[in-house]
């Protein structure tokens, strides 16, 4: 590690000695609108990344380098670049910008700019979070995209889990297709440095997606790598360093308040409490009269911090354009043993070889370390247990006289050595033919070859207080090869001004490979060497496993322009995969869209204060391939028999799994309207999206008899749908020479239904799933279950089976008897929420900026243990939750007698709205200083995530619906700085 921090920081300091030398001087000028002068634009020079900002009176004065060229650029406005040549004053004029809608947004297969775009693209701004301490690109998303829900699960590093416009499929995946620098990427997305990354695209409608087919049914995060934009070598550090602490403490039952309910138990039925000794076991007497109080989260957690260190080396010539990073990430999560490290490197380069030829690659290398054990069921650790022995070592239940309680959480943890380590390879090597006699065709190949391998082995050492061996060790190694090689055309053509198009076909394979092994070992006969020889254990066994896939795709789109104001997009994907049957294997994907610029009609040319008004509309389908290989075929299972004592081992063969010759794709018809708009000069602009959805034949693992064989088979039935809205807004609230408040808001409202399943009975009507919890007309995720009514009170009419203190459940029948027939029904919507929102205010004071995200998410619940009666004679700790006494006649918790007779479960709300991000950032552009340390950017920032929830939800996190057990949000403060030279 200290050697590592050696070569970021001599890797800085050694440019400063070089760039020292480069002949420099100074320019100055003035900017002026249609109105007079220009305050607040924005001068840089394009070859040294120099920038300054405009006073009041339009004045500037930069620092350049010979021959640099100045840009000049305001929202609003047309950007403009002038060559400084050999002149100590230039002036410039800004001319009105009709939208901003010369944005290009990376569209697949190509680029388009924001003004020609007709599906439902939407482009993440990554300037938003370029003062946050995010180390994985997924947090980029959280809140702040519309449609887009991201759970952050609070592990080091983890993606956590992202949906795009709801869930769609009952068995198959919902996760949505990465692309990684045009290129299908299989490894995770906290493998890529945030730094690395110029640009992030989602495609949410049929007709953006439609471009890649079978994969894209859960919507396409289009991720792009930063390339060199400056002729001379430009240098950049990126560094944060923080420390974090749990967001939320759940509240547990206090030593006095644990006492006490073992009071009120014994109370209720009749057994001594009036001694502390009729209360606890002996070991929690002991620890109770020493005065030995445990608190869980001290045991099972660990001193959180985060480091980022990132650094970037990048230009562009007359010929090649090139970008080196590497990049180093230190994060030690809450829970103990909760790590993670990753070293990243990047190298993206680009030559002209001719005219019209340009050769490249763009590689990353990932290496990342999760290496050790993390404990479990954390807060059930009651106050007087006994984690530890007086010499350290950990116990093997937290109650050592009974040895049917609980096990102790952490004593795996401590006992058991873990090192695992995941590393990619990831590349694309491309080619690109301006075919030199046809104007506007080219031909670009890719291949991109992805190598990934990792390992997971564990070594338990011997427990010191435990005379049987307890050792053990495994071993798990997983390789895995895929590969892209991909064919495209493109073809661009302007027919005089009013017709313009583009044609872009791809014809492409693709195929994935992986294979692992584990072998296991018990009962070593030294523990010395670990995990390094499993031939010393007593019990040993092995196993491995393989799959292989192989796809063929091809391609066609068409871009088509009238009178730069009408719009329309055609696509056509045709894919075959090896997952499905013989008669499926192959399916088509269409789609097609339409946008009007209205704002460019002559009838629109008095409408002042509108820079653009668009309507889109389109129509499409994608599929769903996210299932396993060999699925459609007939599978064997293997089990190895004894007969007798003393007999051999055979190996026996049973079937495991029907095939299924017809099964085939899932696909979803997606219909999407929308309306753009941009006002006042582009202050104030958004968009609203509403569409409807309809997945078919939905891939689903249906159970058979035991009679047949076999535990089931995967086959195509029923279908889902998701209809919803969603509205983006930005606008700059105010804006002067020296301060500016803009403001970002999303807000997404989705709805998801089961449309059908088995089809009709005899009867015509659909029957819902009862074991799957799948019911028609309603969402996928839900919570089936009986209604909570309040508790029974003393005085109130009470059945015969209930006592005051119990709950009481609706009798929705009717009946007079609650049984689980005609008394549960859909109490809420688990897995995704109703409504989602998310603001962001920023403010700028002359080098200051100070920045505010608040994400929220409503209507949804979730189940979580708050039964006060539950193993009340052990050692248990538990929510504190209250519950009922005759001195005390709760009406939200019940006795801790109640024995829950039909199992019903506790649900909460995990409706929140988080503050989640704050960040103060100074940036020292135009200083002085700068011009002397040969700097052209610094800048400095404090920022704090997860700051504050407000939340009725009693578990850890009411984002990941984590309970009592499960990792909190992290609060985390940073310090960091990003310097250019």
């Amino acid at each position: 590690m200290k050697k590592m921090h050696l070569f970021f920081f001599l890797a800085t300091l050694i440019p400063l000695s070089v760039l020292s030398q480069q002949p420099s001087r100074t320019v100055s000028g003035t900017v002026i609108g249609p109105e007079g002068p220009l305050a607040g634009v924005s001068v840089s020079t394009k070859r040294a990344g120099r920038q300054v900002a405009t006073d009041p009176s339009g004045h500037y004065s930069i620092t350049v380098m010979e021959s640099d060229t100045l840009v000049f650029s305001n929202v609003g406005y047309e950007t403009l670049q002038l060559p400084t040549a050999n002149l100590h004053t230039v002036d410039a004029t800004l001319i009105l910008s009709t939208a901003s809608l010369d944005e290009v947004v990376v569209v697949g297969y190509g680029t388009q700019t924001r003004r020609n775009v007709t599906g439902s693209v939407i482009k993440v701004d990554m300037k938003q979070t370029e003062n946050l301490p995010n180390t994985n690109v997924t947090q980029s998303l959280r809140g702040r995209v519309a449609g887009v829900q991201f759970i952050d699960n609070g592990r080091p590093g983890q993606n956590g889990s992202i949906l795009i416009r709801g869930p769609r499929s009952l068995s198959g995946g919902n996760n949505p297709l990465i692309v990684l620098d045009g290129i299908f990427f299989n490894g995770s997305l906290a493998e890529i440095n945030p730094n690395d990354i110029e640009s992030m695209e989602i495609l949410k409608d049929a007709s953006a997606a439609a471009i890649y087919g079978s994969r894209a049914a859960n919507g396409v995060i289009l991720i792009t790598s930063k390339r060199g934009t400056t002729e001379k070598p430009t240098i950049r550090l990126n560094a944060f360093a923080g420390i974090a602490d749990r967001a939320y403490k759940v509240k547990l039952l206090t030593p006095e308040r644990y006492i006490q309910r073992k009071i009120d138990y014994n109370k209720a039925v009749g057994l001594p409490y009036e001694n502390i000794s009729d209360l606890l076991h002996p070991s929690e007497l002991a620890n109770y009269e020493s005065g030995h109080v445990v608190d869980h989260w001290n045991i099972v957690s660990q001193n959180s911090n985060i480091g980022s260190y990132d650094l970037s080396v990048s230009g562009n010539t007359k010929r090649t354009n090139y970008l080196l990073s590497s990049a180093l990430v230190n994060e030690k999560g809450l829970y103990l043993n909760d790590n993670m490290k990753r070293v990243s490197v990047r190298s993206n380069l680009e030559t002209a070889i001719t005219d019209w030829l340009k050769v490249g690659v763009n590689s990353i290398y990932s290496w990342r370390d999760y290496s050790g054990l993390e404990p479990a069921q954390a807060s059930n650790i009651g106050p007087y247990s006994t984690p530890f022995y007086p010499d350290g070592e950990p116990t093997l239940n937290l109650l050592p006289e009974d040895q049917t309680n609980q096990s102790n959480p952490v004593r795996r943890s401590i006992l058991t050595t873990n090192e695992e380590i995941w590393n990619n390879i990831f590349a694309n090597l491309y080619a690109v033919v301006d075919i030199p006699f046809i104007d506007g065709l080219s031909y670009r190949l890719n291949y991109s070859p992805n190598i990934r391998w990792r390992h997971n082995y564990n070594f338990m050492r011997q427990d010191k207080h435990i005379a049987a061996n307890t050792t053990s060790a495994d071993k798990f190694n997983q390789n895995d090869f895929d590969w892209v090689l991909e064919n495209i055309l493109t073809y661009t053509k302007q027919i005089n001004q009013d017709h313009q198009f583009d044609i872009t076909l791809m014809y492409g394979t693709n195929h994935t490979k992986w294979e692992s092994t584990t072998a296991t070992a018990s009962e070593l006969s030294t523990d010395v060497l670990g995990w390094n020889n499993l031939n010393l254990g007593a019990v040993l066994t092995n196993s491995s496993a393989a799959e292989k896939t192989d796809g063929v795709s091809s391609m066609a789109r068409l871009n088509y322009q009238f009178k730069r104001r009408y719009l329309i997009t055609l696509t056509a994907r045709r894919d075959g995969s090896s997952v499905f049957a013989a008669n499926n294997k192959y399916a088509t994907f269409p789609s097609a869209a339409l946008g009007w610029i209205v704002s460019d009609e002559p009838f629109m040319a008095n409408a002042k204060g509108i820079d653009l008004l668009k309507l889109r509309v389109s129509y499409g389908a994608v599929g769903n391939q996210a299932i396993s290989p060999y699925q459609s075929l007939g599978r064997s299972g293997m089990n190895r028999y004894v007969f007798g004592d003393g007999g051999s081992s055979l190996v026996g063969i049973y079937p495991s799994g029907m095939g299924n010759d017809n099964l085939k794709w899932e696909t979803t018809y997606t219909f999407n309207t929308a309306l753009d708009v941009e006002l006042l000069r582009q202050r104030l602009g958004g968009s609203v999206e509403v569409y409807q959805t309809r997945t078919n034949d939905l891939l689903v693992w249906r159970a058979l008899p035991q009679m047949t064989g076999v535990s089931g088979v995967w086959t195509n039935i029923g279908a889902t749908g998701n209809r919803g809205v969603e509205v983006s807004i930005n606008s700059v609230n105010l804006k002067s020479a020296q301060f500016e408040w803009s403001t970002q808001a999303v807000y997404s409202h989705n709805r998801n239904k089961i449309i059908s399943l088995y089809g009709p009975n005899s009867e015509g009507k659909e029957e819902d799933d009862l074991g799957n919890r799948w019911f028609i007309g309603k969402p996928i995720n839900v919570a089936y279950d009986y209604v909570f009514d309040g508790i029974y009170q003393e005085g109130d009419e009470i059945p015969t089976n209930s006592k005051p203190g119990w709950v009481r459940l609706k009798d929705l029948d009717g009946n007079g008897i609650i049984e689980p027939t005609g008394d549960r029904t859909i109490v809420g919507q688990t897995g995704q929420p109703k409504y989602r929102w998310g603001l962001t205010n920023t403010f700028r004071y002359k080098g200051f900026t100070l920045s505010a995200f608040v994400n929220a998410m409503h209507g949804w619940i979730a189940s979580i243990d708050l039964d006060p009666g539950i193993h009340t004679h052990r050692n248990y700790n538990r929510i504190d939750a209250g519950w009922w006494t005759p001195e005390n006649k709760s009406t939200s918790s019940p006795s801790v007698t109640y024995l829950n007779p039909l199992g019903h479960a506790y649900y909460r709300s995990r409706s929140f709205v988080r503050i989640q991000d704050v960040s103060f950032a100074y940036d020292f552009s135009g200083a002085r200083f700068l011009d002397k340390l040969n700097l052209n950017t610094l800048r400095v920032y404090v920022s704090g995530k997860n700051l504050y929830t407000f939340t009725d939800w009693p578990g850890a996190d009411p984002e990941s619906g984590a309970n009592q057990n499960g990792i909190p949000a992290s609060r985390t403060f940073t310090l960091g700085i990003n310097v250019a030279l």
